[in-house]
């Protein structure tokens, strides 16, 4: 009986303890500085919006917020790297569409789970998707766009941020769609894609309205077609697919932040408390609204929400990944 009792007392001081060091643990974070890891070089759209949030963020969570540029793979050696780190919500990951649902299927060998070796804990925007072109581009509008790529096939190429990503993704969907076969050109990140573009060396790539808004408005690029049913504000002069004869050519690119597995509940209820915080500031709707970003579902702004938008993805695109057959370059 005194065995048992000092058992359960044992238990019970432990509980305490271990609860009471969860408490401290929540109150002091965070109380150094955050990373947030891009799996891109800088310049493109997820560097973007990932410079965008961490600065709302840093004010709302009291520490600097630094963006640690990884590009490589696709977005996989950012994501390895994010998988190693610590799971003490100091190290976070933003990934969209391509680099965490699609690489799922495409990369047969990662050395991550992303459905087991991460924890989401918010959908933050969502990014609709633009063909932008060379300035001296002759198609307007997706049924002009579409006739000009099967006429040209041969000798047309199209720009994307490397295998995997959601640049990627968007022109091998053009490529299925319109039933031609385009040459994709791959680069390190889509900032330097965009710059080839805007030089005239490749003809066209899928981008966000995150930076293709600026290129656009300022003629740098030529502004093809927005991917949605209807024109978007930011870019109202811009054709979209609904007005063509292929209405359901429809992409937009979502984008999530997530940390390592084995963060702590309380860690990443206050992480996500802080992140829904950081998007609702005026100056960061400014900003997104100017790119045409909008705001995901609020359930997709929750962890468990976000989650299930990860796993739905993940689940989509897989099929088409094994249809086309492709492989990491």
């Amino acid at each position: 009986m005194f065995d048992r009792v000092k058992q359960k007392t044992a238990q019970y001081v432990c509980g305490l303890v271990l609860a009471t060091v969860s408490t401290l643990t929540v109150a002091a974070y965070p109380d150094r500085a955050l990373t947030l890891i891009v799996p891109f070089a800088a310049g493109g759209p997820t560097d973007v919006m990932a410079r965008v949030v961490s600065e709302s963020l840093s004010k709302v969570m009291g520490q600097p917020v630094i963006v640690e540029n990884t590009p490589g793979a696709g977005g996989t050696v950012g994501g390895t790297r994010a998988s190693r780190a610590a799971g003490d919500g100091y190290t976070m990951l933003i990934g969209n569409g391509g680099t965490l649902a699609v690489n799922a299927t495409l990369y047969k060998n990662l050395s991550y789970d992303v459905l087991k070796d991460f924890i989401p804990i918010a959908s933050i925007g969502d990014a609709p998707q633009i063909i932008s072109a060379r300035k001296d581009f002759p198609a307007n509008g997706l049924d002009e766009f579409a006739a000009y790529l099967k006429q040209n096939t041969a000798r047309l190429n199209f720009g994307a941020a490397g295998v995997g990503s959601g640049t990627w993704l968007g022109g091998q969907l053009i490529n299925v769609r319109l039933g031609v076969k385009v040459n994709g050109v791959n680069y390190r990140g889509a900032g330097q894609a965009v710059n080839d573009v805007m030089a005239g060396h490749i003809d066209y790539m899928v981008e966000s309205t995150t930076t293709a808004v600026k290129y656009v408005k300022s003629g740098l690029v030529k502004g093809v077609v927005v991917l949605r049913p209807k024109r978007i504000a930011a870019l109202p002069d811009v054709p979209s697919a609904g007005e063509s004869g292929f209405p359901d050519l429809l992409y937009d690119i979502w984008n999530m932040i997530l940390v390592p597995k084995g963060t702590p509940p309380d860690v990443v209820k206050k992480l996500n408390e802080s992140l829904v915080l950081a998007l609702q500031t005026p100056e960061l709707r400014a900003r997104f609204e100017a790119a045409g970003i909008e705001d995901p579902l609020p359930a997709q702004k929750t962890p468990e929400g976000a989650r299930e938008l990860l796993v739905s993805e993940v689940a989509r695109w897989r099929p088409l990944i094994l249809d086309l057959g492709a492989t990491p370059e």
